[in-house]
């Protein structure tokens, strides 16, 4: 079954999940609900060459390669409070691999799931290029912070970045402040739109667009969510995992995917959009750097939605950190 009724199923089932406000509010969520179907791309705008693009040649050796780094990042932050998104970025890295790797994957996953993508990615190179080069962004905005070049990082990853600094909001608040800025903000400038060209595939649209590829990716995600969690919640704080509730839903394997998948939904037609502007006035056009502007200015909203709805107490930060010191560990490093 195709990647498209996977997101509108997905999108009934959100509609249940995330109200368009907060009880109480006066605003909805600042992002947009899941609710229509994925948009192909539009052949007749040109596909351009990425800028500064990592791993062009897009080797598996490049994601081993980021496996080994986000492996050391976790060790080195032990029970920071940043080790909740680069443990989750982790275990997601893991499944991109294992996906790679087995050619049976998919066909077990649809057995499991008749609305999971069937076959192996059409184009491995450009996934691997786009995972490399996606997780370069992350990379490059948390060494920007850490040694204060503030100017650098984008307003959304600024906001994530001192809510763990200052210990601030709830394992989960860390969890969706550090995923909203990488998937609503990372994902459209870096990952999709900045991949040598999405049309990589030969034949007719969408399916030469590479976006059959993309929901595989969402098939991963979603396989690998409940073990991310329940990892998350072993090492470093056993709310993760608890079904709590913020921003107006519950918080559990189920409607983390599900903000994933309408995340990556928003993220693809963000970058559709760059593309148009791209080629049109090229990066510096007032096209493109509207768009930029857009895109940073949503996820910024979202991230101050995330921090007052997930603030901790210095009570709660001293059990979590307890908790981890505990558990970090223990099991699979």
């Amino acid at each position: 079954m195709s990647g498209r009724l996977r997101f509108l199923v997905c999108a009934a089932a959100a509609s249940l999940l995330l109200p368009v406000a907060q009880a109480g509010a006066a605003e909805p969520l600042p992002w947009p609900l899941p609710g229509s179907p994925p948009l192909p791309p539009d052949y007749t705008v040109p596909y351009l060459p990425a800028v500064n693009p990592v791993c062009v040649e897009g080797k598996l050796s490049c994601v081993l390669q980021l496996e080994t780094t986000l492996q050391q990042k976790v060790a080195a932050l032990g029970c920071d409070h940043d080790a909740v998104f680069a443990d989750a970025y982790l275990t997601i890295t893991r499944g991109y691999i294992e996906s790679a790797t087995d050619p049976d994957y998919f066909d077990d996953l649809v057995r499991i799931d008749p609305l999971a993508v069937r076959g192996t990615y059409d184009r491995p190179d450009r996934v691997n290029h786009e995972v490399r080069n996606y997780a370069q962004e992350y990379l490059d905005q948390y060494a920007a912070w850490h040694i204060g070049n503030v100017e650098e990082v984008a307003p959304s990853w600024r906001i994530a970045f001192q809510a763990a600094d200052d210990e601030s909001v709830t394992s989960t608040g860390d969890l969706l402040l550090q995923l909203n800025a990488h998937i609503r903000r990372d994902n459209a400038i870096r990952a999709i739109e900045q991949t040598e060209g999405v049309l990589r595939v030969d034949g007719p649209m969408p399916d030469a667009s590479g976006r059959l590829d993309h929901d595989r990716i969402s098939d991963v995600l979603q396989e690998n969510a409940e073990f991310m969690t329940d990892r998350l919640a072993d090492r470093y704080d056993p709310s993760l995992n608890d079904s709590n509730e913020s921003l107006g839903m519950v918080i559990d394997p189920k409607s983390i995917y599900l903000l994933i998948s309408s995340w990556r939904e928003e993220a693809w037609r963000n970058a559709e959009q760059l593309r148009h502007a791209r080629a049109v006035g090229g990066v510096d056009g007032p096209l493109y750097q509207a768009k930029l502007a857009e895109i940073e200015a949503s996820a910024e909203a979202a991230a101050y939605a995330i921090l007052e709805a997930t603030r901790t107490t210095p009570e709660d930060n001293e059990a979590r950190r307890q908790y981890c010191l505990d558990h970090f560990g223990t099991g699979t490093p």
